[in-house]
Formats: structure tokens, C-alpha cells, sequence
């Protein structure tokens, strides 16, 4: 089968070198890489070039506008010609195996996409600057897996038969968990140990109005995802839905006193790693209704998103 790597590209200069060095030191041959580059004011462009020019061949695709990750992937898809489509985030470290890993399932005719391992480990964590300590508190030093874009592989006529990325509901995020819930239905999805770095780009402007944003698009897609009956597991409830529910309780009699102090506890424990290497930081001070100002910031934007049936922003 062929392999093509699918990159979306949107102002990746701060990790696009160490990314593709990571793809062209693969013990799996790339038989096509197809680039997209969405709107980037960067310098992504010069970084790509002058690292797979005469290196790797490859296929790259310039939007003149944003717009959007579902639609950047359909874009790849339709210029690629590969059977097997990977896609790759321009902020991932793989390992010299990751791609030899995450295709092996495939010889089984009844797998349709398969899964990597991503891991944020501190020693990146610690590059970061304050407020994006606070947004990344969560993730440093665990290891998690799934479907979610990064370094992820999926048959090509399955993601056809699905209809591809779902470009119309879901802009910059969703659309993973959207074609999850649609491939489980055509075929079975396999785990794979294929394991992966996020660098995330160091950014030292990154600020408190980023975690906003950031916290608007997830929360708008969970919506749209419930709008659209992608989530109906009870358990997928609980988890996506944590913070409305918390805010919804103190509402409800006798339960609002619970709710209450389960706000007061996740305000610190959301980011205790903050706290617990940054205490000397004055901005601790004010994080703790910080974090609660998010359960407000994430209950709006999943009513919208579910209102609206659409992640857009």
C-alpha cells in the first residue's frame, strides 16, 4: 500500500525543522508527502523548503486563507494518492520506528484507521512561559493515546466511504472526534504503540487570552459533537462535559454545596503542577479564579457549539 504523509501547516517555524527531520529519519520509506500550508505569516514556507529541498520530495499546497484544519486535511487528501493517508501535526517528535508501528494493523483488511502514543514530557514543559504552563499543566509528564491528528493513519477509501473531514461543522477542532465516531461504524480502529513527542511551539507571547481561545474551541466542538450525536456514551458524557456539569449543580437544591467545593478543589488541582513549580510567580495569585472563570468561558461556548451544531471559531 501507499503511504502518504498528510502535514497541515499554520505558523509551525518554531518546530517544523525538528519535525520533518524526524519524518525523513524514518525506518519506513515515505512514498508521498503532501503539505498544506493555511494561511501561514510566518516563515513556515522558507523552513520547509530549505530542509526538504533536495532531500525529500514533496507536494505543497498554499492557502492565501485560514481555513481550517478539516478543510486543510480534505485538501491533502484530494491531491495525495496514497492508500494509506497519515497525518502528521508540524509540532511532533517521532520515534525512528513510529511509522513502521503505527501501519503494521493494516494487514488486517477490517482495520480502517490506526492510533499512535503522544507524550508531553516536562523537560519541554519547563521551556514553556507562564500561561502556557497553565494551559499545557494538564497533559505535562503524561502519556496518552487515541485518534487526535497528531500521527495518526487511515485507510483512504474509508475516509471516503465516510464522507472525509467534516470541513461544514468543524473548523479547528472536532473533526477527529467526529470521524472516530464514523469510522467505528464501518470498521475497527487499532491501537498501536507507535509513540510520538508534542513539542507544541515555544511561544513567549503566549498569554491568559490564548487559554481563552483555546478553551472557546474545544468547548464550541464539544457542543457541535453532542449537537450532532457523536457523543451518547454516558462515561464520553461525564468526561467531555465535566465543567457544565459543575457549573449546572449549583443550580440544582442539596447540590449545590457539593458543586460549590468541587469548583473551589478543581480551581487549584486543574494545574496543581503550577502551583507547585511556579509558586514563586506573583500570577499564581490570581490563578485560581482563573481556572473558575474557564468553567464559565467553556459552559457559553458548549451551549453555542451545540445551539449552532458548529465549532467556527
Amino acid at each position: 500500500m501507499k503511504i502518504t504523509i498528510l502535514m497541515p501547516v499554520y505558523n509551525g517555524e518554531s518546530t517544523l525543522n525538528e519535525t520533518l527531520a524526524s519524518l525523513t529519519a524514518q525506518s519506513k520509506k515515505i512514498d508521498e508527502l503532501v503539505i498544506i500550508d493555511d494561511g501561514s505569516d510566518d516563515n513556515s514556507i522558507q523552513r520547509i523548503k530549505e530542509f526538504l529541498d533536495g532531500r525529500q520530495k514533496y507536494i505543497l499546497i498554499r492557502n492565501e486563507k485560514q481555513q481550517g484544519l478539516a478543510a486543510a486535511y480534505n485538501t491533502g487528501i484530494r491531491k495525495s494518492s496514497g492508500d494509506l493517508i497519515v497525518t502528521l501535526h508540524q509540532d511532533v517528535l517521532l520515534e525512528k520506528d513510529s511509522l513502521e508501528k503505527l501501519i503494521a494493523p493494516f494487514g488486517d483488511p477490517k482495520v480502517v484507521a490506526a492510533t499512535h502514543v503522544v507524550s508531553h514530557p516536562l523537560s519541554i514543559w519547563d521551556k514553556y512561559n507562564f500561561w502556557q504552563k497553565v494551559f499545557f499543566a494538564r497533559l505535562a509528564g503524561k502519556i496518552f493515546s487515541g485518534i487526535d491528528g497528531k500521527f495518526d493513519a487511515f485507510r483512504r477509501d474509508s475516509l471516503e466511504k465516510a464522507g472525509m473531514f467534516d470541513e461544514k461543522h468543524f473548523r479547528t477542532a472536532g473533526e477527529d472526534g467526529d470521524m472516530v465516531r464514523k469510522l467505528e461504524k464501518i470498521g475497527r480502529i487499532a491501537e498501536t504503540d507507535a509513540k510520538i513527542v508534542h513539542l507544541h511551539r515555544i511561544d513567549p507571547n503566549f498569554g491568559w487570552q490564548d487559554i481563552v481561545r483555546k478553551q472557546a474551541q474545544y468547548s464550541e466542538a464539544m457542543g457541535a459533537l453532542l449537537a450532532r450525536g457523536r457523543i451518547r456514551n454516558p462515561i464520553q458524557f461525564a468526561k467531555s462535559f465535566f465543567r457544565e456539569i459543575l457549573l449546572a449543580g449549583l443550580l440544582v437544591p442539596y447540590v449545590w454545596a457539593l458543586s460549590a467545593t468541587l469548583i473551589f478543589f478543581y480551581s487549584f488541582f486543574y494545574t496543581k503542577l503550577v502551583f507547585r513549580r511556579e509558586y514563586k510567580d506573583k500570577r499564581i495569585l490570581v490563578l485560581p479564579f482563573f481556572n473558575a472563570g474557564l468553567l464559565f468561558v467553556s459552559f457559553f461556548y458548549t451551549f453555542r457549539g451545540f445551539v449552532y451544531g458548529k465549532q467556527k471559531i
